[in-house]
């Protein structure tokens, strides 16, 4: 039987999406530096981008049915260490808040492990691992691009 680790691999090297071409930059747009993520909620996967290239990614836990996560294009509003949850009592580490609101953001999953991330289980937000929350907290800075889709996109033939 093939791990959850295993399994993810494999998953990734099936997706072979050419980002680069992908996400080339727009015309009129400059090449500085740029990171932002990309979450693709089909795949419950995270991957970070720095100018267009892959920089990190990770299985995530978005939305369950009812409590579907926003598509579309945000940005890192702000962010907080640890705060706790106004509407569940939770503490979210690693808190980046993306929609205006100030209900959805990135954070890290509450629950013990990482058994439930790659499945929907969120009330709306993209809950991570611990690992990955702690990384994309100190890598992703205020203004940082998030997308979520709810679809990857395909490889034209």
């Amino acid at each position: 039987m093939l791990c959850l680790t295993e399994l993810f691999r494999i998953f990734l090297g099936v997706l072979a999406i050419s980002w680069s071409t992908y996400l080339a930059p727009a015309d009129g747009q400059d090449n500085t530096s740029s990171r932002e993520a990309l979450i693709l909620i089909d795949c419950q996967t995270i991957i970070f981008l720095e100018n267009g290239r892959e920089a990190n990614l990770a299985l995530v836990s978005t939305g369950r049915a009812g409590y579907d996560t926003p598509t579309g294009t945000f940005e890192v509003l702000y962010r907080r260490r640890a705060p706790v949850s106004s509407s569940y009592g939770i503490r979210m580490p690693y808190w980046l808040c993306i929609h205006p609101s100030g209900q959805i953001g990135l954070h890290q999953t509450f629950l013990s492990g990482t058994n439930f991330l790659g499945t929907r289980r969120s009330h709306g937000c993209i809950r991570l691992g611990e690992t990955t929350a702690r990384w994309s907290y100190n890598w992703l800075s205020v203004e940082s691009t998030v997308r979520v889709q709810a679809e990857s996109p395909r490889r034209v033939s």
